[in-house]
């Protein structure tokens, strides 16, 4: 996988500034209008989803300026939502500890049996959600470069397929796992710089990790692919 290309595409393109920005925008507006609206966040999240999803396609298609233009904004939020969807249901057993740290948060205060029961229960757990993602992270990533393909949320939830595909090219999901961190660290320290790193890291996550996906996808299923039975479930 070529990890400086990640970042480097983006400079390529002679728009990028404008397309960048307009994520800042979106970005910031979904900030913004999320106390007035309620669902101002949502929108801005399945909007910039919807935007990735064109991103990874462009990319797979070997298109000259893969960065999407900001058109089609109907198209975008309905498969950046659909997107949303496939992530929330994904995420939903990392709500578990959190659940159980709050409902054992009596039992730290009275210390005891209760505290000490707590606390490897807490140590079982947190082992168990670190191995769930280390497991799903790839299979959420890869139904998404297909769900930009295919457009059929039933692929994010094909779990057998996504697994054995991954699997089978063990070294390529790893590599795709320890840039995807690194790009994640890279961007933490560019968010963290006031104002102009605000605006700058959500445009710089949806880009190149948008292009990460492609990549991992178009390294494992070149020769896997025209084996893959398409039994998605459509709705």
């Amino acid at each position: 996988m070529a990890f400086e290309r990640a970042f480097a595409y983006i400079f390529d393109d002679p728009k990028w500034i404008e397309k960048l920005g307009l994520i800042a925008a979106v970005t910031l507006a979904g900030i913004i209008t999320t106390p007035l609206l309620g669902l101002g966040l949502i929108v801005g999240w399945a909007l910039l989803l919807g935007y990735q999803v064109e991103l990874i396609r462009n990319v797979r298609g070997d298109e000259v300026y893969p960065l999407p233009r900001w058109d089609n904004l109907g198209e975008k939020l309905q498969k950046g939502g659909n997107v949303l969807v496939a992530t929330i249901l994904y995420n939903l057993p990392n709500v578990l500890p959190a659940c159980c740290i709050l409902a054992t948060s009596s039992a730290w205060a009275d210390g005891g049996f209760g505290t000490t029961f707590s606390l490897a229960f807490f140590c079982c757990l947190i082992p168990l959600a670190l191995i769930y993602n280390l497991i799903t992270w790839p299979m959420l990533t890869l139904g998404m470069a297909r769900y930009a393909e295919e457009g059929n949320i039933g692929v994010f939830f094909q779990f057998g397929d996504l697994f054995n595909t991954l699997y089978r090219a063990p070294s390529v999901s790893i590599q795709w796992m320890v840039y995807a961190l690194i790009t994640n660290l890279i961007i933490g320290v560019v968010g963290a710089i006031p104002c102009i790193g605000w605006l700058a890291a959500p445009p710089l996550a949806i880009a190149v990790q948008g292009h990460l996906t492609a990549q991992l996808a178009m390294r494992i299923e070149g020769d896997l692919k025209p084996k893959r039975k398409n039994s998605a479930i459509g709705f």
